[in-house]
């Protein structure tokens, strides 16, 4: 059996390794350095970014004469080794990778083109994609590689095809990959992996999007509370609406608006109120000084929202609500309660 058709036997931690093993520097394009993250404005912020990275990744485009790709969990090199840094598995250290437990990979078709790959494992949710990977094809436009194909694992959702259109890529540009998928292209170029917002991602999709859609501020959006259809819910939101409406807010839900919709909402916003969720991903189109209050479980905590807020000058707070209804499977399904009297506080500094 041809090489190409059997599991890799081993793996390289990062598309840098494999640069720099096989003698490759000149198939890689430096893009921007590990950024440092925002410093810390208030003590109370230590608790989100306790324990978490302090730079963002170092930012880069590497070009693999005969690199393959094989559904959308794995990349392999041009010497037959699993790229870990481009086919995570989350929680699934590189060599128990799936890949290596395959008796034989699907039949492998060859693309006489360059192509881009763009898989993502959380491309569904809206923040992943947005800041994650749409920010990725602002790399490949820095390397000024042509690309002819993109390998873009979306699932048609509206958010996914607006954004995709607006980067420019058209669908007979792109191939989604399936269980059996397995191509080798004439040249794979694989952008890095982004692993926290920073000052070019949220640059990048700021500027596209608002040049690309029509949006006008308006008056209702300007005291806006984001609520969850889902999971991480409030579960005293009655309570909660109650006090908002008090101060004017407009209540809500992100999931039923197109991308323009929600671009309009955090445009025209003055204040946010939310639970952490993905719709926060929104605020990079906040004019600086507009204040956030986010809402937390004590149980999943992140920076990715006090981090955008800092880089766009945002007015960023938080309350650390009680933990609800449990989620055996992750805390981040977990909801909350939020005391609503240390919302009014919040409120009242404005």
């Amino acid at each position: 059996m041809k090489e190409e058709l059997l599991p890799p036997k081993d793996f390289y931690f990062s598309t840098l390794d494999w640069i720099n093993i096989t003698g490759n520097q000149e198939r890689l394009y430096e893009i921007y350095p590990e950024l440092k993250n925002p410093a810390v404005g208030r003590v109370e912020e230590y608790k989100i970014i306790e324990g978490k990275p302090e730079y963002s990744n170092k930012a880069f485009v590497a070009s693999l004469p005969g690199g393959r790709v094989l559904s959308d969990r794995a990349v392999i090199s041009p010497d037959n080794k699993l790229l870990y840094d481009l086919s995570v598995e989350w929680m699934t250290p590189p060599e128990q990778h799936s890949i290596f437990k395959e008796k034989s990979l699907p039949p492998m078709t060859l693309i006489d083109e360059t192509v881009a790959m763009l898989n993502h494992p959380a491309g569904y949710n809206y923040f992943h994609w947005l800041l994650e990977n749409l920010a990725r094809i602002h790399l490949i436009e820095q390397s000024n590689i042509k690309i002819d194909k993109y390998i873009i694992n979306h699932r048609s959702l509206p958010f996914q095809l607006e954004t995709l259109r607006a980067c420019g890529i058209t669908n007979d540009r792109i191939l989604v990959p399936h269980e059996k998928f397995h191509i080798k292209a004439k040249n794979l170029v694989v952008p890095s992996y982004v692993n926290l917002p920073n000052a070019w991602s949220c640059k990048y999709v700021r500027d596209l999007l608002l040049s690309k859609f029509r949006v006008e501020k308006k008056k209702k959006y300007e005291r806006v509370y984001i609520r969850r259809k889902n999971r991480r819910k409030v579960t005293n939101e009655r309570e909660i609406l109650s006090v908002l409406d008090k101060y004017g807010f407009n209540s809500i839900f992100l999931e039923s608006m197109q991308v323009q919709e929600q671009i309009e909402v955090f445009y025209s916003a003055s204040i946010v109120v939310a639970p952490h969720g993905a719709g926060l991903a929104n605020l990079v189109f906040c004019d600086p000084g507009t204040t956030v209050i986010e809402l937390f479980t004590p149980s999943y905590i992140e920076p990715h929202y006090w981090l955008i807020s800092k880089l766009m000058n945002l007015d960023y707070r938080f309350i650390l609500g009680n933990r609800e209804n449990p989620n055996s499977f992750w805390s981040g399904f977990d909801d909350m309660s939020i005391d609503s009297s240390a919302l009014i506080h919040e409120l009242e500094k404005e």
